[in-house]
């Protein structure tokens, strides 16, 4: 059955002979969009698909339209392929249709390389990795309209009365039009930059813990007797969880969005998409935690060798830990930031401290049994 469904693709280019100046606040009467609009909802994702539609006549005079201010767009017949997402100088661009992408690499404009991913999906692939149909031949644009009037003309019957574009989500919203971070090494935090940072928490939090449990351990003093020792023992493990989970939920949901070890590290907790995350997902990524070190800590091995860093309880929660420069709506960042000398210090210093630990207790205890 042909395809009777059509969409008109902005590519975020100006077609020659203008001047991006010019043609932007242009576009952005056209659209009766404000400029910083245009800019921050559209140009930043182009290409962008903004109208889709059955009436290829429709779409023919609104490319003309924007030809005559001199922006470049495309009409193509998407083929019942989820849209995609690409990225582009950095930064995640679309969705677009996926014969869209097809042209363009089949084309040499694009690399086989380029990173894309599904609507809807945070699984990014290389485009020739992608799968079977990323070679197969794709559809023919429909043919360029035929214009029986000037341009110009057309652009001025079209602004008459506001274009109905695509509905179009913020940045920010996540809604399946949003595109999820794609792998970077200069945006996701490695295994040992995580492991530096929560070996500081944990530095962090045996100090606080250890006041809590003193000043508790000094009000239950006048508790005596078997059951109330393992009363004592319960009110201390239930404050120690507690103070954890606080400490942990309520930094990661904050405005800093990282703990104190994270903020040392320059890395914090964000949503798929990079936005702050709420208190509730600060609490299920912690508990996740459980499931990550029951497995033998290979829940959180995971961050170093997925593609995105992201750790078991990550995948649970929805999470991903990336470095504070990567921000939504904003260009990715290009550059990975190196790792701190106290970072390597710290990953030295502590698991030494804690092998010498349980070997002095390991040396406690079997002189305590051969005396």
């Amino acid at each position: 059955m042909e395809n009777s469904t059509y969409a008109l693709v902005l590519t975020g280019e100006v077609l020659p002979g203008y001047a991006p100046e010019s043609v932007w606040p242009a576009l952005a009467t056209y659209f009766r969009m404000e400029p910083a609009k245009l800019t921050g909802q559209l140009l930043v994702r182009a290409p962008l698909a903004i109208k889709q539609s059955d009436d290829l006549g429709k779409l023919q005079t609104l490319q003309a339209g924007t030809a005559a201010i001199g922006a470049a767009t495309e009409i193509c017949a998407p083929d019942g392929r989820a849209n995609l997402f690409v990225v582009l100088d950095n930064a995640p661009r679309g969705p677009v249709p996926r014969v869209f992408v097809d042209e363009r690499v089949q084309h040499g404009l694009w690399p086989d390389t380029l990173m894309i991913a599904e609507v809807g999906s945070n699984a990014w692939a290389p485009y020739r990795d992608f799968d079977a149909d990323a070679s197969a031949a794709t559809k023919a644009p429909p043919p360029a309209p035929v214009v029986d009037e000037p341009l110009d003309t057309r652009a001025t019957v079209m602004r008459t009365a506001p274009l109905a574009l695509m509905p179009l989500a913020d940045a920010n919203s996540g809604d399946g039009r949003a595109a999820a971070l794609p792998p970077g090494a200069a945006i996701h935090a490695g295994f040992w930059r995580r492991c530096a940072a929560y070996f500081m928490d944990g530095i962090v939090l045996v100090v606080v813990v250890w006041a809590a449990n003193t000043i508790a351990a000094l009000g239950l003093a006048t508790s005596s007797g078997m059951s109330a020792m393992g009363l004592n023992v319960i009110v201390i493990s239930a404050l120690a969880l507690l103070i954890n989970w606080l400490y942990f939920a309520l930094q990661e949901s904050s405005t800093a969005q990282a703990t104190l070890g994270k903020c040392a590290m320059g890395i914090k907790v964000t949503d798929d998409y990079g936005r702050r995350i709420g208190f509730g997902r600060a609490t299920g990524r912690f508990f996740g935690k459980i499931i990550s070190g029951m497995i033998m800590d290979i829940g959180f091995m995971l961050a170093g060798w997925t593609a995105r860093k992201q750790a078991l309880h990550d995948m649970l929660a929805g999470t991903v830990v990336v470095f504070r420069a990567v921000k939504p709506g904003l260009l990715l960042p290009d550059v990975r930031p190196p790792m701190p000398w106290y970072g390597w210090l710290v990953n030295i210093l502590v698991p030494c401290a804690l092998l010498a630990g349980a070997a002095a207790l390991w040396m406690f205890f079997w002189a305590m049994v051969t005396n």
